[in-house]
């Protein structure tokens, strides 16, 4: 795979993974809360001739600047940005977590031009079974606490006290100054916008989950497997929630299998 290019569209940083013997269509990957488009760096090396295009969603990484998308729509409307920078043909969007929610209710907006969507573990917090600890910790800080301060609960409860102190101080750094769109993104999935009717996707979708994921996590997996026609399951043995990061070679498989759901042109 060539080295990838980085740009911007409306805002958005971009950063494309792409050469010329690549097979259509392309490929959107959508991140989730407190990521970005470089998480997936490792997962791109092993999608060799496929399209991959990753972005930051506004108020993270290099989209820090851009703003906040505070509805589902505007969401919606930035997966459209990025999809119309590849030019006018159907797209594969993947998204992982929130990103995952996002990737969904783009295929319900835009079924003719969304090929096949995959989703890693969407939260669906609207549902009783569905309870996030990260998410209840930084809620728990009160409405008193910094945006900085939530960021910093939301990643500890992520990936512990350990490995965030471990950290260099300049990626903690960069990683609180995005509390106050961690929190847009909190509010956003508990928005009545963001509830979907899963029995009404036509669009080819993949489920992913991690054998050692949270029931919560293996829950939003196997909800979609029972209420989208037709949908396919992958599950990564070993892996939790962040597999991307620490199983890119199967994450890539799973956004291999994504895109082998598309519908090929004759």
């Amino acid at each position: 795979m060539a080295p990838p290019t980085t740009g911007s569209t409306d805002g958005l940083a971009v950063v494309r993974y792409a050469s010329d013997d690549d097979v259509a269509p392309p490929v959107v990957i959508v991140h989730g809360a407190m990521d970005r488009a470089m998480g997936f760096r490792r997962a791109a090396r092993h999608l060799e001739g496929l399209d991959v295009t990753a972005y930051d969603r506004r108020g993270y990484a290099g989209s820090l600047d851009a703003g906040v998308s505070p509805t589902m729509a505007a969401q919606v409307d930035d997966v459209e940005k990025v999809m119309g920078s590849l030019g006018g043909g159907p797209v594969v969007v993947v998204g992982h977590s929130l990103g995952g929610l996002i990737a969904l209710h783009a295929a319900a907006r835009h079924p003719e031009r969304i090929a096949a969507v995959g989703a890693w573990e969407p939260p669906m917090p609207w549902f009783d079974w569905y309870v996030s600890n990260a998410a209840d910790n930084v809620r728990g800080l009160g409405e008193a606490a910094t945006d900085a301060d939530a960021a910093e609960a939301f990643m500890r409860a992520m990936i512990g006290d350990r490995l965030w102190e471990r950290l260099p101080a300049a990626v903690r750094a960069e990683r609180r100054a995005e509390g106050a769109t961690l929190r847009a993104d909190l509010k956003l999935t508990r928005s009545p916008d963001s509830v979907l009717d899963f029995t009404t996707l036509t669009v080819p979708t993949v489920a992913g989950c991690g054998s050692e994921s949270a029931s919560r996590f293996r829950g939003s997996a196997a909800r979609l497997l029972a209420d989208v026609p037709d949908a396919f399951g992958v599950e990564v043995a070993g892996a939790g929630h962040g597999a991307h990061l620490s199983h890119p070679t199967e994450f890539a498989a799973f956004v291999r299998a994504t895109h082998a759901r598309a519908p090929r042109s004759a």
